[in-house]
């Protein structure tokens, strides 16, 4: 079987690519009590100082996973830019778990605002034409307000990753100027698909794909963003489920022939696991594939028979990530898009 390659999954490697995330959604938190309704709502202890950004996961009362989100300690005020469940959806689970009582006011901005993402090796060359050259040294997972948006280092590629947030009378306008100071890098539209492909090949979590199995951060591989002894929602459930000990857990998988979320791992003619997010690599030209397994081998170097709807694949473990990312041997402070050939990369993918 084969594939062309997309100009979006060429650029994310190569170069960059500018996508709108409407999937993604904002609420602002306001109050002496917004870091400690954060506390509750998240699975880990809130840290961040002004300036700073912090990966944090939401559980629901049984541990499974909410939402995944990012939050921006903005002054006094923090942001909470998650995805995974509607606005409705969320301000519900929030008036559930943060008492009337308590002093926060909470804001849905989904309707108000929006995300920009510029994600690729190249990416901070596109904000530093934006924001000016000092841009460049944003620390990850850190941000800065800017003329009309405010810029986010985070990303979820592998590569170089920013988000734009602007209110959306504007949003079309910042749009445009992104667009067209990213033509001077030879940025593309890329797309939330393109992402997510990105992301399962440096396993990173997706709230849309793995996340909507009924399993706790344990067999995700998600302990990093738990703070055991917090009284975050879910977190008693989660400190249950461990003391019983988990039989499963994530592991990466690469194959030549088509693979599907569903699909039946197999050991020695023996079931093995299930794959529960599947997509094309065109970086590997090949499948990659997240498939829950059992601990016995849940490690790299296996190799496994999958049941797919076109027959028998063969599939091999391996450890993430499974591309050579250009953002580890581009320098924005050594190098640019005009001198690129001049930088010594190896090949894009691992073997």
């Amino acid at each position: 079987m084969t594939h062309a390659m997309p100009d979006a999954a060429m650029a994310l490697r190569t170069t960059a690519i500018i996508t709108r995330l409407d999937h993604v959604h904002i609420a602002r938190f306001k109050g002496a009590d917004a870091p400690r309704a954060l506390g509750r709502l998240c699975a880990g202890s809130i840290r961040t100082r002004d300036g700073q950004v912090q990966h944090v996961l939401l559980l629901d009362p049984r541990a499974r996973c909410f939402a995944d989100a990012f939050v921006l300690c903005d002054d006094e005020e923090f942001a909470l830019i998650y995805e995974g469940p509607a606005p409705a959806a969320m301000l519900a689970h929030i008036a559930e778990h943060i008492p009337r009582d308590w002093a926060v006011v909470i804001e849905d901005q989904s309707a108000s605002h929006g995300v920009i993402a510029i994600d690729g090796p190249f990416a901070w060359a596109i904000v530093s034409r934006l924001a000016g050259a000092e841009s460049v040294g944003l620390p990850y997972l850190t941000f800065f307000h800017a003329d009309g948006f405010s810029c986010v280092r985070a990303g979820r590629t592998g590569e170089y990753g920013y988000s734009l947030l602007a209110g959306r009378h504007g949003l079309d306008e910042l749009e445009a100027r992104v667009r067209a100071v990213g033509a001077d890098v030879g940025a593309v539209t890329g797309s939330p698909d393109v992402l997510d492909s990105a992301a399962l090949e440096n396993f990173f979590f997706n709230i849309r794909r793995e996340g909507m199995s009924d399993l706790t951060p344990i067999e995700l591989q998600l302990q990093w963003r738990v703070t055991y002894d917090g009284d975050g929602v879910g977190l008693e459930a989660l400190r249950a489920h461990r003391a019983g000990g988990s039989r499963t857990r994530v592991t990466t998988l690469v194959a030549a022939k088509p693979l599907a979320t569903g699909d039946t791992v197999h050991l020695a003619d023996e079931p093995a696991g299930t794959l529960l997010n599947a997509a094309w690599s065109v970086a590997r030209a090949e499948w990659i594939a997240l498939a829950l397994l059992d601990v016995r081998c849940a490690v790299p170097g296996i190799l496994f028979r999958v049941a797919t709807s076109g027959g028998s694949v063969d599939a091999r473990s391996v450890s993430p990530p499974v591309l050579n990312n250009a953002r580890m041997f581009v320098s924005p402070q050594m190098h640019s898009y005009a001198a690129r050939d001049e930088i010594a990369l190896p090949p894009l993918a691992r073997r």
